[in-house]
């Protein structure tokens, strides 16, 4: 009872203290509010910096002043409030937004790490940005000859070409070239097809050059005006006018002195005939691959691959996948006259000797034959009577010599001039060889796989398959993977007398013409050039 007389005692005192103590409170709290409300005219607290973040960069090198892109996170839209080193050097930001930032490497850059601050918060790249050598200019200071036709070759000279071919791209007023040599000072390139008169540019990766001087295309510069005589550029078979007629991968032509063409249709298995009305027919072959003997269509051949045609209207046939060789009478009967029908190497008497994929055939003036035997490496000879002998060639090879001690590679076609010299498109080994009538072979042209006019050794062929020679001694061949008509005159002078590197189906003058896999050649008496057109499945005429 005493301890709670003493709290009512003093419950006024403790009343009056807890009064006072809430005036204080109530009087903390208006001072409090009087505060809040001076300081709403004050400038807000930042908040915390955001740290940025680089992801990464592109291109990831480069020579002084290339525009490098970062990506990443946080950065400043504001150029200046961001902070970009290459390996320490600072650079410029062009532009900026939170995402991206697009700079130039710095001059004094060394390869190492870029870094990116903002707002003193700095992110550095997981990768070394790679600082290369400036690329030295690319000039063009002239080109010789300014004037030609489609192939003519030129040469550019300049600096900074790249030696590797592929890495140089040559135009003609917007034509691409083709390009057979290069160093670093100077471009051997061949005039293209459907080029124009104009400048000439040489592009090497991102930089190009352009000649000062326009090149002068000259359209009518060659007189050699290739038209097709037969054929649509379509495989097929169809007799009938020259407008109709289909043929099927023609490998092999011969003309008569009356001016009918006689061709190896190899995939249709036949022998046709163009007579000089237009008038296409099948002279023999039935069109199913077989070695049956017989008259006109009853007979069979096999992938014939070449023809010729004697002064009195006998025709002689390279029958390729049956390794014979056949003859056709003036009134269409097919018989052997050598080989046995298996491939193998073998001399000896008509159908005793055997052959491997014979694919050229001449007459000399005393009616023997000269048979280009791809597969064998050989130039066979068979005597009016069959009698096969090997006149030149051994193993696969390209050893000049005499007879067997000299060597071929693939031999594809032959051909014999007014003296009786042999000329040999030996196609593996890219050259024209020459074999005299004592059979002691040498090279007359050709190295190397390439295209390029000079003379002799010094020129270059890729596969040549076809030849002929003229009256006057002009050898012409049929260079199949180059796709042309080249010349090679008495003095070894080897020049492009039609075609170019494209291959197509297009008639026109020289190089502005196109074909496609020239394989058999043959001359008429006033010097006009026939072409088995092989993928074109055409016969075509150089006027």
């Amino acid at each position: 009872m005493k301890t709670l007389h003493h709290d009512v005692k003093t419950f006024p005192l403790l009343t009056s203290r807890i009064k006072n103590q809430h005036n204080l409170l109530i009087l903390s709290c208006v001072i409090f509010l009087l505060w809040s409300a001076c300081k709403e005219n004050e400038d807000p607290v930042p908040p915390a910096a955001t740290t940025p973040t680089l992801i990464g960069f592109s291109p990831t090198s480069g020579a002084i002043g290339t525009a490098v892109t970062l990506t990443g996170t946080n950065f400043s839209t504001t150029l200046l409030a961001n902070t970009v080193k290459f390996n320490g050097t600072a650079a410029t930001v062009s532009a900026a937004t939170t995402t991206s930032l697009t700079v130039a490497v710095p001059a004094g850059a060394t390869t190492g790490k870029i870094s990116v601050e903002v707002d003193n918060q700095a992110a550095t790249s997981s990768n070394d940005f790679t600082v290369v050598a400036a690329v030295a200019p690319l000039t063009l200071t002239g080109f010789s000859p300014t004037t030609g036709t489609a192939g003519t070759i030129i040469t550019l000279t300049g600096t900074n070409f790249s030696p590797t071919l592929a890495n140089n791209t040559v135009k003609f007023n917007g034509t691409v070239a083709t390009i057979s040599a290069a160093t670093a000072t100077s471009l051997t390139v061949e005039v293209p097809a459907g080029a124009t008169t104009g400048k000439i540019t040489v592009q090497v990766g991102n930089q190009t050059a352009t000649s000062a001087d326009d090149f002068v295309y000259v359209v009518n510069a060659e007189k050699n005006t290739v038209v097709t005589v037969a054929g649509n550029g379509t495989l097929g078979f169809a007799d009938g006018n020259i407008a109709d007629a289909r043929f099927y991968q023609p490998s092999g032509v011969a003309v008569d002195a009356a001016g009918n063409i006689y061709v190896a249709d190899s995939e249709n298995h036949r022998i046709r005939k163009i007579n000089p009305g237009g008038i296409v027919s099948t002279l023999a072959g039935s069109g199913i691959a077989g070695s049956a003997e017989g008259v006109g269509t009853a007979a069979q051949f096999n992938s014939p691959r070449a023809v010729a045609v004697d002064a009195t209207g006998n025709v002689f046939v390279a029958d390729g996948l049956n390794h014979k060789i056949r003859k056709i009478t003036p009134a269409g009967e097919v018989s052997t006259l050598a080989g046995s029908g298996a491939y193998g190497f073998a001399d000896g008497d008509g159908i005793n000797a055997k052959f491997y994929f014979p694919k050229g055939i001449a007459l000399d003036a005393s009616g023997n034959l000269y048979v280009a035997d791809d597969i064998n490496h050989r130039i066979r000879k068979i005597t009016p009577t069959g009698a096969v002998s090997t006149f030149a060639g051994s193993t696969s090879g390209s050893d000049d010599g005499v007879g067997i001690n000299a060597k071929f590679h693939n031999p594809r076609g032959v051909t014999l001039d007014a003296a009786g010299n042999i000329y040999v498109a030996d196609a593996a080994n890219h050259r024209i060889r020459m074999i005299t009538p004592t059979g002691t072979v040498s090279t007359i042209a050709g190295s190397i796989a390439g295209i390029k006019d000079d003379v002799g050794t010094a020129a270059r062929f890729n596969t040549p398959v076809g030849i002929a020679v003229d009256a006057s001694g002009n050898i012409f061949v049929a260079d199949d993977e180059n796709e042309r008509i080249r010349k090679i005159t008495t003095n070894g002078m080897v020049s492009t007398l039609a075609g170019g590197f494209l291959q197509g189906f297009t008639d026109g003058v020289g190089g502005d013409a196109q074909f496609r896999s020239p394989t058999g050649l043959a001359i008429d008496a006033s010097g006009n050039i026939y072409v088995a057109d092989r993928h074109n499945h055409s016969i075509r005429k150089i006027q």
